[in-house]
């Protein structure tokens, strides 16, 4: 255990405690999964597909949303770095790959001595066991350096493919047979290329020669028509070989269409497409990878993150976890400013947040709506403070204000 063994403290105790037959499986099938042993990561185009989803994933922006007081050590490392060695878009970024390349993540709680969750960690297990210890589901991560037992409750599971298990994805199985023609294409190039490399010219022996003269009169030839003393490009042997030709390189390859069709089904396994892969997308082909692919990833890590770091009263009073991104960051300026332009006078957004989309840094009392009166500036609750073309008592009165703005805009 020891480096691992710091994530959770408390589990130590209580896991040296009862004997191991004093878990038992937790359903009837003793629910496991395994990592997935195959070429999927190994291979140039799985993997720069999963690699793309894992930089979009590590721009999103975490936040904790609800009461001040509730849970500060949970917004001091949201507000900070996950964990003591990973920043958020490492973080995020390395749960995103475990997703797409295992099917299955796993995130687990830190906890200090007082049971505070104090940071966050993801783990890569060979295989995982869910059991029922005292009536509570517990996960066994059988890792390369040992196991380590968690209660199920400090433990967020982002899953693809969940059909068998309740629990876990269903691997990449599916996409085997495009990977083996993936991989019999690479090996067929790669032989082809050393063949060529190594044989050029076959020659027919016409007499009877010893087998280490033969050798020499081959190296000669060699040296003689093929290496850089042959400075006239002529050719010549003696009667020793006979129908010197040289060998015309026939290497196997996919047909176009054929390899078409294997980028195809990868590209709709990982819901992605050739522009996303070299970064020439629209926007339009942007947005619909985001809401096809990120923002689901986003939802489903909010809501897991939510649900083990507080519980469910907390989250009935409004706290929460937002994994967000703006998709205009990859949208054009003109888009950008007429977004701006009708967000901003209407109140939706505030002038820092505006300004964020035009990726210009903050400034300061920029925290603040106006809504078009023309113009009222209000603050968060609403209240007007100030209305363009200046009247002082608006901001004296915040009631009679809001009376007026509302006289207003009737």
């Amino acid at each position: 255990m020891g480096f691992l063994s710091r994530f959770f403290p408390r589990q130590e105790a209580q896991s040296q405690a009862p004997p191991q037959t004093g878990y038992k499986t937790f359903t009837e099938y003793a629910p496991s999964f395994t990592t997935w042993d195959g070429t999927l990561y190994e291979q140039l185009l799985t993997r720069t597909a999963v690699e793309r989803f894992a930089v979009a994933c590590s721009s999103l922006k975490p936040e904790v949303v609800g009461s001040q007081t509730t849970k500060p050590k949970v917004r001091a490392f949201f507000d900070s770095q996950p964990n003591r060695y990973q920043t958020w878009p490492t973080f995020l970024k390395r749960v995103a790959t475990l997703y797409d390349a295992d099917t299955t993540a796993y995130v687990v709680a830190e906890v200090d001595q007082d049971l505070n969750v104090v940071g966050l960690h993801t783990v890569k297990p060979l295989y995982v066991d869910v059991c029922e210890y005292r009536g509570e589901p517990w996960a066994i991560f059988h890792l390369k350096t040992g196991t380590m037992v968690i209660e199920w409750r400090y433990v967020c599971v982002l899953t693809r493919f969940q059909y068998e298990s309740d629990f876990f994805g269903g691997g990449n199985m599916p996409l085997d047979p495009t990977l083996a023609l993936m991989d019999a294409q690479r090996q067929a190039e790669e032989l082809a290329v050393k063949n060529g490399a190594r044989i050029r010219f076959i020659g027919q022996v016409t007499s009877m020669t010893h087998e280490d003269d033969l050798r020499k009169k081959r190296d000669r030839f060699a040296e003689d028509n093929l290496g850089p003393n042959n400075r006239s490009g002529l050719m010549v042997y003696d009667t020793t070989f006979n129908k010197i030709e040289q060998v015309k390189e026939d290497r196997f390859t996919l047909d176009p269409e054929e390899m078409t069709r294997i980028e195809n089904n990868v590209f709709d396994y990982f819901g992605i497409n050739r522009k996303i892969l070299q970064n020439n997308f629209s926007e339009d082909e942007w947005n619909a990878y985001y809401e096809g692919r990120i923002e689901p990833f986003a939802v489903m890590l909010s809501e897991g993150l939510t649900s083990i770091l507080y519980t469910q009263n907390e989250r009935r009073r409004g706290n929460r976890v937002m994994f967000s991104s703006s998709r205009l960051q990859y949208a054009s300026n003109s888009t950008k400013r007429a977004i701006v332009s009708d967000m901003v006078d209407r109140g939706l957004m505030t002038l820092n947040e505006g300004r964020e989309i035009l990726q210009l840094s903050p400034v300061e009392g920029g925290d603040v709506r106006l809504v078009r009166g023309e113009f009222y500036q209000v603050d968060e609750n609403g209240n007007v403070i100030v209305q363009s073309g200046g009247v002082p008592e608006l901001a004296n009165d915040t009631d009679t204000a809001n009376e007026e703005a509302q006289d207003a805009v009737q």
